[in-house]
């Protein structure tokens, strides 16, 4: 069987040559974006130019450089990144911090606007979202650009600033799954170079390397030939080519460059094995990955090539996923298919994760879904109804191609100039696929398995908790027989069991009417009241094409229940929705919607229940009948419910202690204060989820559409939604009631609480939190300065803690402001550091909030406020922006329209309202003060507070 899919793909491939005059040259090259100015500059650098209006008046430029970790020698082990920093810290053009400091003056934000990366093979560096009103802003980015591709200055005491920078980021990275990618990398990449970079590098070259060889690796890596830059946005594309070839052209080509290999990983005949035990993993993972060679396609062949790969995935994927639906698993999850590695090497995974015990059945199990796959291939049903969904999805791009936005584009480029491949146009990607997709055969994607599943480049990597020495949770061996005995085994084909009807619906329900109808003249919209009670508030907004967004809300949520009802309440709002909807389960659900757009879930939480929809109007009255359904005919199956409490009860006996647990889980338990409705997740909270008390929750909290209001906003003529509103909508059961929220109480420790907490963890560092929050009248012009001072307090934290001190990768700061249950205003700021300079580094904080009080700095205000309205006049009116507005005028009775919501504050607001805003928010605030700190014997955790 194996062998006559390789005949039958031959067949298809020569069959596939009659299909559409355009595409029956398979070998002929994918065309590129002709909407996409290119080129080549003599010394070598590329660029790529597009006009693009999403966002308007707004353009995103960016740099791509061919080069990342793995050109680094062992004295520059991490100096690739360390570069990348550089190129923030001084150019010739912008000493210094001026590069950022002229930015952030133009509203563009660092960490959010400005950014870059680096790994193994590439390093990226951005400034998007623009503003190009000013000409002068456009030519300050372009010599930006120029500057990161030959201009870096790096001077020494520079150097030396970020050294602290970069440590405490390398701290920050190190986790469990960094522990474990380090001991595995070696086997995965067979001991290349690629195995010894993870681009953040050794602090000991971090900390002490000489300055020459970050000098070094730039002259040497950092050239035109592996350069390219891209301008996207609202600018014209003949202005800023021409500009493109008069500043870079300018750059000179490195004479007899080194040559830029991609690294060769080695082929293994023999299979490699590792198991790397670590203490905070819970479940064990097996892993067979088989690593093949990557050939960049760029011809309508290889395009053609990705979607069967592609369907592979997905099908096989969507096997396993009704397995775990349908039927107790040895694997809490498992998956088979192709995925990527490093340049030019992709895997073939057999991937299981299971509870420590059951390794040899999950893997198994994973595995006997692959050979089920190779003996009998995949079902023409399953197929067609994967192709009929890709159809229907190619559509729905094809007709959004022109809101495609800037920063989609950038990484499509990157993607084209790094890997050498075309990015084709809409109309090419939409016919191809229409011509393509229909005759791509099931024996074609069944083979993929047996292409890719070859005996040499094998490895198996299994990872695991931490056991006692010499424990192996599964050998070589041991899998290698259970593949031998899942192929000589008894198998059955799979069967494909499709739904026996079609509709979602047995029978329509009895209509409502629309019984009263009122304009809404300042959004241009109308609010419908329905005969059983509901509300609906109706846009027409057209600029997603054929796109219909719905939400629908009330009041209520699990304030209404007492302490005894909170765990069913839950698992209400976490079970139910994958239980399926109506006469259909999850599986058979998927299987009657293939090809439709429609969507509908639901949210219940602690205030409010909702329903939420999308789909093409082509789909509208699925999407009503779906929400119709939420309310009547939800699904309850409690062999599912089973099901998922015995994985939850597995889960609560096997709990892993880690750093990050415990200290999330004490915060917690400091913050609820005794709340007696904050529960922890534990056996005896399973215990007390009950089925039917669940089930009644739900029923309860989707009783009464009269209590709901149902917002619709989409490119749908009133007329046409009218009826099916009617029909779907005010046939909802209502019962006359209104419900409101109940406040159950305010436990949050008041006053000021310091406490230091000592943790056991395996990379020693410190985490400082800090929560101060306050209550006070609501206002328009409270919520804004709350945001301002945290962007504000930001800035403060980024320049005095990270680049002068070197202390901290970065600050975060999140102002909050809620009104529910009451009127609360919020400031959460949190860092990670050196344990050594934990006190220290925390007196500065708290120094910079002393300081915001009395000497707000104007510069620091313009740059806030800038980003602001850059932000907000960058906004898109789409279907969901509408949804916000009518929303919030709904639930707050407030115009997000009104220049006196936003736009009037932000114009008017001084230095001085910043200031008496951040004194009166800090004064008599409750204050948690939290720093945990590594315990020295990691044999318990100690609490030590100072309240």
């Amino acid at each position: 069987m194996r062998k006559l899919f390789f005949s039958l793909m031959g067949v298809v491939l020569i069959g596939t040559l009659s299909f559409g005059q355009q595409f029956t040259d398979l070998s002929q090259e994918v065309p590129f974006d002709s909407s996409i100015r290119r080129g080549v500059l003599p010394n070598g650098l590329s660029y790529y130019i597009k006009h693009n209006e999403n966002p308007k008046g707004a353009a995103s430029f960016y740099i791509y450089q061919n080069v990342g970790a793995s050109l680094e020698t062992d004295e520059q082990d991490g100096l690739a990144h360390f570069l990348e920093h550089m190129a923030f810290n001084g150019t010739t053009t912008f000493p210094g911090k001026s590069m950022l400091d002229m930015l952030e003056k133009n509203g563009v934000k660092f960490g959010r606007d400005v950014n870059a990366y680096t790994t193994r093979n590439e390093t990226v560096y951005n400034m998007s979202r623009v503003p190009t009103s000013r000409e002068g802003l456009v030519d300050s980015c372009l010599l930006v650009l120029r500057d990161w591709c030959d201009e870096l200055s790096l001077e020494e005491a520079e150097i030396d600033a970020e050294r602290g920078v970069i440590s405490e980021e390398w701290r920050t990275r190190r986790n469990a799954s960094f522990r474990v990618q380090a001991k595995t990398a070696p086997i995965i990449f067979n001991n290349t170079i690629y195995a010894q970079r993870d681009a953040i590098g050794e602090l000991d070259v971090i900390k002490n390397f000489d300055p020459k060889e970050l000098r070094s690796f730039y002259h040497e890596w950092y050239r035109t030939d592996l350069q390219a830059v891209a301008i996207v946005g609202d600018i014209d594309v003949d202005t800023i080519e021409a500009k493109v070839k008069a500043l870079f052209s300018a750059i000179p080509a490195i004479e007899n460059p080194k040559e830029r290999a991609v690294v060769a990983i080695p082929d293994n005949e023999e299979p490699r094995y590792v198991q790397v035990m670590e203490p905070e993993y819970k479940n064990v993972t097996i892993d067979l990955k088989i690593r093949y060679k990557k050939q960049n396609d760029n011809t309508l062949a290889g395009l053609r090539e990705n979607y069967i790969n592609s369907f592979f995935n997905a099908l096989l994927s969507g096997r396993i996923k009704e397995l775990v639906q349908e039927s107790k698993q040895p694997y809490q999850r498992a998956s088979v298919g192709l995925g990527s590695l490093e340049r030019g090497y992709g895997t073939f995974d057999v991937f299981a994760s299971c509870e420590p015990g059951k390794e040899a059945a999950a893997f198994e199990a994973a595995y006997t879904e692959l050979e089920r796959v190779l003996r009998y291939g995949f079902t023409e049903t399953e197929l067609e109804r994967l192709k009929t969904n890709m159809l229907v999805s190619v559509e729905n791009s094809y007709k959004k191609r022109d809101l495609i936005g800037a920063e989609s584009y950038c990484k499509a480029i990157k993607t084209a100039y790094l890997q050498q491949v075309s990015i084709p146009d809409g109309e090419f990607k939409y016919q191809f696929a229409k011509a393509i997709i229909p005759g791509i055969t099931a024996e074609e994607v069944s083979a993929v398995a047996q292409k890719y599943l070859t005996d040499r480049n094998r490895s198996y990597v299994i990872t695991g908790p931490e056991r006692e020495p010499g424990t192996v949770f599964i050998s070589q061996k041991e899998i290698e027989d259970i593949v031998a005995n899942v192929q000589n085994s008894d198998l059955a084909p799979y069967v494909d069991n499709a739904p026996v009807s079609t509709e979602l619906l047995s029978s329509l329900p009895e209509a409502g009417e629309i019984v009263s109808e009122k304009k809404i003249e300042e959004f241009n919209a109308t609010e419908w009241t329905l005969s059983n009670g509901a509300k609906v508030v109706y846009k027409f907004d057209d600029y997603v094409k054929e796109a219909v967004v719905l939400t629908g809300q009330s009041n209520g949520g699990s304030s209404l229940y007492g302490v005894e009802d909170i765990p069913s309440f839950n698992a209400a709002a976490d079970f139910v929705g994958g239980f399926g909807i109506g006469d259909f389960d999850a599986v058979q659900f998927k299987k009657v919607t293939t090809g439709k757009t429609a969507a509908c879930g639901f949210n219940i939480g602690g205030y409010s229940e909702s329903v939420s929809g999308s789909t093409k109007v082509v789909d509208l009255e699925t999407m009503l009948q779906l929400v119709y359904m939420r309310f009547e005919e939800p699904r309850f199956d409690k062999e599912n419910f089973d099901r998922l409490m015995e994985i939850n009860y597995r889960n609560a006996a096997n709990e892993v202690k880690t750093a990050k647990s415990i200290m999330r889980d004490t915060l917690n338990t400091i913050i609820s204060n005794g709340n007696p409705r904050s529960l922890k997740f534990s056996k005896e909270y399973l215990d007390r989820i009950n089925f039917e008390r669940m089930k009644e929750i739900y029923q309860e909290r989707f009783a009464n559409a009269g209590d709901f209001t149902f917002f619709i906003v989409g490119d749908v003529p009133e007329e046409e939604l009218k009826p099916l509103v009617e029909q779907y909508i005010g046939s909802i059961h209502s019962n006359g009631k209104t419900e409101k929220w109940v406040d159950n109480g305010n436990y949050y420790p008041t006053g000021k609480h310091e406490y230091r907490i000592e943790v056991p963890m395996q990379d020693p560092k410190a985490t400082i939190v800090l929560k101060f929050r306050n209550e006070f009248d609501y206002s328009r012009e409270a919520v804004i300065y709350q945001q301002i001072i945290g962007s504000i307090l930001n800035l403060r934290y980024t320049e005095n803690i990270r680049e002068k001190e070197g202390g901290t990768y970065g600050v975060t700061v999140k102002p909050t402001v809620s009104r529910i249950p009451n009127m609360k205003y919020g400031l959460n700021i949190q860092f990670d550091c050196d344990p050594t300079k934990a006190d220290h580094l925390k007196e500065l904080v708290y120094k910079e909030l002393d300081v915001i009080q009395k000497n707000v700095q104007s510069s620091d205000l313009d740059k806030v406020v800038l980003n602001m309205k850059k932000n907000y006049g960058q906004k898109v009116e789409n279907n969901g922006y509408w949804m916000s507005v009518l929303q919030t005028y709904y639930s707050t009775n407030e115009n997000k329209l009104d220049p006196g919501y936003y736009e009037d504050i932000i114009e008017r607001v001084t230095t001085k309202d910043i200031a008496k805003a951040a004194k009166k928010f800090l004064k008599n605030a409750d204050v948690l003060d939290v720093v945990f700190l590594p315990e020295s014997d990691k044999q318990s955790l100690t609490i030590h507070s100072n309240n």
